[in-house]
């Protein structure tokens, strides 16, 4: 069988050229075209090393899920029932506040029930706002007395404290108010049966 030389009739340093040339082509197209990809090759590393760590962390987290789950409902069954409670508490100043405002009180300072106490029946629970003023005339306290039971409120008075102040010509003293809302039923943990067509 004939080599390729053979066919062409080609002498000895003719096919060193023929050799040399394709082998200085091979070399240039390898330059051009391969040993640039080398870099390439190192980013793709890294980034293949950066995925799997970051996949790593993912499953951590993932495999975290069944534990946060039940510390979730753990928080949903006793912080939702406080955080509720400091709202209602909130919202009571948010309504007493005005009126006082209005009716004239000097009030040197808000103290709301951080929880409410729940009623006889459990269906209510009475939170309470006490309130300390001085420097307070009679007409003010009594207006703003009779203001917390307009509207149909809730709100009532369960005790007061006046006395006259260093003047003896105005009053100060304590007031505490309560208010009960009913209570927010807890979310169930059942799922609800799906609905059948």
């Amino acid at each position: 069988m004939k080599s390729l030389f053979d066919k062409l009739n080609l002498g000895a340093l003719e096919r060193r050229i023929v050799v040399g040339a394709a082998l200085v082509l091979f070399i240039v197209v390898n330059a051009m075209f391969v040993w640039p990809q080398f870099k390439d090759w190192n980013k793709a590393q890294l980034a293949i090393k950066k995925a799997q760590t970051k996949l790593a962390n993912f499953q951590k987290e993932v495999d975290q899920l069944p534990q946060l789950q039940k510390k979730e409902e753990a928080l949903k069954d006793t912080g939702g029932a406080q955080h509720a409670s400091a709202e209602i508490a909130l919202a009571l100043m948010r309504i007493v506040e005005p009126k006082a405002r209005g009716a004239g009180i000097n009030v040197s300072s808000w103290s709301p029930s951080t929880a409410g106490t729940p009623s006889a029946d459990g269906y209510f629970e009475e939170h309470s706002l006490r309130v300390s003023f001085q420097n307070t005339g009679d007409a003010e306290l009594l207006k703003f007395m009779v203001s917390l039971g307009e509207n149909n409120s809730t709100i009532r008075i369960r005790d007061l404290t006046v006395k006259p102040d260093a003047t003896q010509m105005k009053l100060m003293g304590e007031l505490t108010m309560a208010a009960s809302y009913q209570k927010t039923a807890p979310a169930s943990k059942q799922p609800p049966n799906p609905k059948r067509p």
